[in-house]
């Protein structure tokens, strides 16, 4: 199968303009502590919660995609989610992604995610093996050696508190991603509404 025949798909929760605007303010602010061009940091219309990444898909398999996926958000109900606290992946002292937590007061969001694992196993998509931790991404790390690593730390800690915003998760969106030298573009292939029932 050649590879125009395939899409870059992944599954995914996009939080409001609010949450985004609070999560930009940090990043200018992390930003101007950290090298320049140390850190890729993310865009406004990046930033979102990855789900499942499924990679490339077959286009004649999007419309059995569709149909799992619809399927499983007409069973999941509408809930909270909020953005709150700093990390780095793998760990503070070796960062290697920046990322912005998110709560799941409800248990609705890992509800969700095992279903949506469950039925896409069903077609054949590979289940993720680690550990489902809910985070947005808002910067990858470039450019830092030792002693900048070390900068890091200190720098999140800071605002590791900070709240970033509530907001009520209602749709899941099966995204389309096209790599470019600027970086990854998404485009949204179909939004799949949840119940309207909050937890």
């Amino acid at each position: 199968m050649a590879a125009s025949d395939k899409v870059r798909l992944f599954v995914a929760i996009f939080p409001p303009e609010s949450v985004i605007q609070r999560l930009m303010e940090t990043i200018r602010t992390l930003a101007e502590t950290l090298p320049k061009k140390a850190i890729a940091w993310s865009s406004p219309e990046q930033i979102h919660l990855t789900l499942n990444f499924l990679g490339g898909t077959p286009r004649d398999r999007i419309p059995d995609l569709e149909r799992a996926l619809a399927e499983v958000c007409s069973f999941a109900k509408c809930h909270y989610l909020e953005a709150a606290g700093l990390g780095c992946f793998p760990t503070p002292r070796r960062p290697r992604v920046v990322w912005a937590g998110l709560a799941d007061p409800s248990g609705a969001l890992l509800s969700l995610k095992n279903k949506l694992d469950e039925r896409l196993t069903e077609l054949g998509y590979a289940k993720e093996e680690r550990t489902f931790q809910p985070h947005l991404t808002i910067g990858r790390v470039k450019e830092l050696d030792a002693a900048m690593r070390l900068d890091v730390t200190p720098a999140v800690k800071e605002i590791r508190e900070r709240s970033f915003g509530r907001w009520t998760v209602s749709q899941v969106d099966l995204m389309q991603s096209v790599l470019s030298p600027h970086g990854a573009l998404y485009s949204v292939v179909k939004s799949f509404p949840l119940s309207s029932t909050l937890p």
